[in-house]
């Protein structure tokens, strides 16, 4: 590789930032600017890698509903992709740190992906950024572009859970891909929604149904405050003839609050969820995924 500066060019990126998510939840972006790094080795040979850099802000006073997660603020997340592409962007954490941590002060932000090998290199305009906050995330946490190969295979989602009248997933998005690298192949789950909730009475019942030793006939005003979990995921990859080749669990760490006097949260919480496996020693190769909904995990 030669040294010379004509080897390597820098372009800006455009970066879409999701203000109403983030303002939900806390997050502000005080600058942001992402680049295209391209090295030319040859007329043939390119290697290219995303770089951002910026200023975030955490204002926990704005983060009203709150959905689970303990003592840590919601993700910050950048979702990077192909514009035109089927699949999806991939999801990366910007910042995960506790809600008073973060509140300390403007939030440094730096990252770089990972860079890929291509005989023509991507031009900015063929690539989308976006930040962005969801209430729930279970995700890879991966800062690349996914291949441009790739095969989809269809998702088929049934909802076993049992307190649907108190807390029930809704799956907006769903896709599976088998994507091909050039040494390999994996395959990507990606699921996207929201939770519905119900009555705060629907609510007190499933939670005492789950703590079985409180008093079944306890009211709201002697419960609360009290948080009943979202569902789980079961992922299930299958070949040829339903064979089960591999199977994920996806707990989706976060619950519905019943605040005091049955106070209920004004929004719906929003979830991503994906489930990413190598394919190398797979029994056979996959046909479909079934994804179950079931109580939480």
């Amino acid at each position: 590789m030669g040294d010379d500066a004509d080897d390597k060019t820098v372009q800006r990126l455009d970066l879409e930032v999701d203000e109403l998510s983030l303002s939900r939840l806390g997050w502000q972006i005080d600058e942001i600017e992402a680049r295209l790094l391209t090295t030319t080795y040859t007329e043939w040979e390119h290697h290219q890698e995303i770089e951002l850099s910026g200023t975030a802000r955490f204002l926990g006073e704005d983060w009203s509903d709150r959905f689970g997660g303990g003592d840590h603020a919601p993700a910050l997340l950048l979702a990077a992709g192909r514009k035109g592409s089927p699949v999806p962007p991939q999801y990366k954490r910007l910042v995960m740190e506790t809600a008073a941590k973060v509140s300390e002060r403007p939030r440094d932000l730096f990252e770089k992906s990972s860079s890929w090998e291509c005989e023509s290199p991507l031009t900015p305009e063929e690539i989308t950024l976006r930040i962005t906050a969801l209430d729930v995330e279970e995700i890879e946490s991966d800062f690349d572009l996914a291949p441009v190969g790739h095969s989809v295979l269809p998702v088929e989602v049934v909802d076993e859970s049992t307190r649907t009248g108190a807390v029930r997933l809704t799956v907006t998005t769903s896709s599976a891909h088998v994507l091909h690298d050039p040494y390999d192949s994996r395959l990507r789950v990606h699921l996207a929604g929201s939770a519905v909730f119900g009555a705060p009475e629907q609510l007190l019942a499933a939670h005492l149904a789950v703590h079985d030793w409180r008093d079944q006939d306890s009211t709201l005003q002697e419960q609360c405050p009290f948080e009943v979990s979202l569902p789980g995921l079961v992922v299930e990859i299958l070949g040829e003839g339903g064979s089960l080749l591999r199977e994920a669990e996806v707990s989706l760490y976060g619950g519905i609050p019943v605040g005091e006097a049955g106070r209920l949260p004004a929004r719906r919480p929003r979830w991503i969820a994906d489930v990413e496996d190598d394919l190398r020693d797979c029994a056979g190769p996959p046909a479909r995924v079934m994804v179950r909904i079931v109580d939480d995990l």
